[in-house]
């Protein structure tokens, strides 16, 4: 996963580092935030941030009928009687971020300036339920960086996918947001770009954003396709808010005030994003506030933060004793690819078929299965059963460093989750069973479901977590291939240092071991032939 943006940095000859980032339908969004702290922390001068969408169009398609999210009609209707389920989209949109200070000096054009961002997880429900709970504290966070009140924008482009329980919960956390009084009906715009695009998924937000740009650039409010009757319990007359079915000029409230306007988006696993910007005139002597992009004072010593628990499952030591054991005991055998690893077959025929032997790619596997007790964990069993070993075995090893270190009710809410992921190439095998004859496909593997779709996404890893133990803080996993761990602890760190969070459960997993990604390491760069490790 993290192949990405590595390629991007190296093409372009940007040495500052790279990563990838999931985090759903709301990771465009976590990127930017990501990208705004390294320069707001004086780490780099300028970042590119965004997200990037263009999966199998068959998984996406069949995934979503699993799920029951995707319209029918084929008509993406965010807010409406006839809204049915969503639309996929393909796209990317990245962005150019730099402190506004130096883009100033700089003399660059200056788009927008970046003036909050908040972040949360859901804490109740289930993967595939939104909590207006958890969609209002990302909202009220941001707006708290921002020093903004919420009626102090004229735009909300919102997540609105055209699923009608969605909307129904986003639209209630808005109305939520805004209060019972202090407003005027109809007074902000409300809309989704999904409407004219179709659900872009992990670049979402982008999409989002460059719909909000776009409006700034033209002064124009605009409008929502597919918009004809508000959809019924809404309540839109009697609200803060509008949807517009024709563009209108966007005219600033005042000489000094600029236009605002604000994006949200929300992913599998209740991961939930809000981000504020305003438009930049200096010319008209407006104030804006570039809260976002002041470096911290190197003066300021950060706090230290403490490691108070650990679990682990390396190869075959299932637990920290006994990997304890086995590193100050300094043993280095090592063990042939078991006989059947991760698809219940043997494998070693599959080397041998290759031409290798088995005992050429020995190795520190996991033994056997990872398996969980269906009463450990509150996950059907079914589902259990069509999760991919990766997020099992993250959760049951992030479950044992949790309750080693018995975490308070209380501050739950602010415990964040980040997790250093590889890909599990499990994720590929509903691929390889599309690609066969209607006569092998269950030979390869079984077909997709619901729980396959959900327990192959990447982001579900560290939201499955959170959703078990009650965690509202940012949950995401990040991947920059050997380092991705290091990247996980890196955002952890910068989160509690900086107070958005009181607690952070860091963990990183990759089944490495998997024959495919075996033998294809071996063709990159050869096994050791001594089967020994020689630093």
């Amino acid at each position: 996963p993290g192949l990405v943006a590595g390629v991007v940095a190296k093409a372009l000859g940007l040495g500052g580092g790279s990563c990838t980032l999931d985090a759903a339908c709301a990771s465009s969004l976590y990127a930017l935030k990501q990208a705004a702290d390294e320069l707001r922390a004086g780490r780099a001068d300028a970042m590119l941030a965004g997200g990037v969408s263009r999966p199998d169009c068959l998984y996406t398609q069949m995934g979503f009928s699993q799920l029951r999210a995707l319209s029918p009609t084929g008509r993406c209707s965010p807010f409406d009687v006839r809204a049915d389920g969503l639309v996929v989209g393909e796209g990317a949109g990245v962005f150019l971020l730099k402190r506004l200070e130096d883009a100033i000096r700089h003399g660059d054009r200056i788009l927008a300036v970046l003036a909050g961002i908040g972040l949360s997880n859901d804490v109740d429900g289930n993967l595939l339920a939104p909590s207006s709970e958890g969609q209002l504290r990302a909202m009220q966070a941001a707006y708290r960086e921002a020093g903004w009140k919420p009626s102090d924008v004229d735009l909300i482009e919102c997540h609105a996918t055209g699923t009608p329980v969605g909307d129904a919960v986003e639209f209630q956390s808005l109305k939520v947001l805004w209060g019972p009084k202090g407003w005027r009906p109809g007074q902000c715009v409300i809309g989704s770009v999904k409407s004219t695009v179709g659900h872009l998924l992990t670049a979402a937000g982008a999409a989002g954003i460059v719909k909000v740009l776009s409006a700034f650039r033209a002064q124009t409010l605009p409008p929502t396709a597919n918009f004809t009757t508000p959809a019924p319990g809404l309540g839109l007359e009697k609200s803060p808010f509008r949807i517009l079915k024709d563009g209108e000029t966007w005219p600033r409230r005042d000489e000094r005030t600029p236009r605002r306007a604000a994006v949200s988006a929300f992913g599998f696993g209740g991961i939930n994003a809000h981000l504020l910007l305003e438009e930049w005139q200096p010319a008209s002597g407006m104030e804006v506030a570039p809260r976002v992009f002041v470096p911290r004072s190197t003066d300021a010593t950060p706090p230290a933060i403490a490691v108070v628990s650990m679990a682990a499952h390396f190869g075959p030591w299932k637990s920290l004793r006994a990997f304890q054991q086995r590193v100050l005991g300094g043993g280095d055998d090592v063990s042939p690819s078991p006989p059947a690893h991760w698809w219940g077959v043997p494998e070693s025929a599959w080397f041998q078929e290759q031409g290798f032997e088995a005992r050429s790619f020995a190795g520190y596997y996991i033994a056997g299965q990872v398996t969980i007790q269906a009463d450990r964990f509150h996950v059907p069993p079914r589902e259990l059963q069509e999760t991919l070993p990766q997020q099992l075995l993250m959760l049951h090893v992030a479950a044992e460093a949790i309750d080693a270190a018995s975490l308070p009710q209380e501050r739950r809410a602010r415990t964040g989750v980040f997790i250093g992921l590889g890909l599990d190439l499990n994720t590929t095998n509903f691929h390889f069973r599309w690609s066969l004859d209607a006569a092998l496909r269950d030979a390869a593997g079984p077909p997709l479901t619901a729980s396959r779709t959900m327990g192959s996404l990447g982001s579900i890893v560290a939201s499955r977590i959170a959703r078990e133990f009650h965690f509202g803080g940012p949950s995401f996993t990040l991947s920059s291939e050997e380092s991705s761990g290091l990247r996980a602890l890196e955002a952890a760190v910068r989160a509690l240092q900086k107070g958005e969070i009181d607690q952070a459960i860091v963990g990183a997993v990759d089944l490495a071991g998997d024959v495919r990604a075996v033998l294809a390491a071996h063709r990159h760069r050869p096994f050791s032939a001594s089967g020994r490790v020689r630093p």
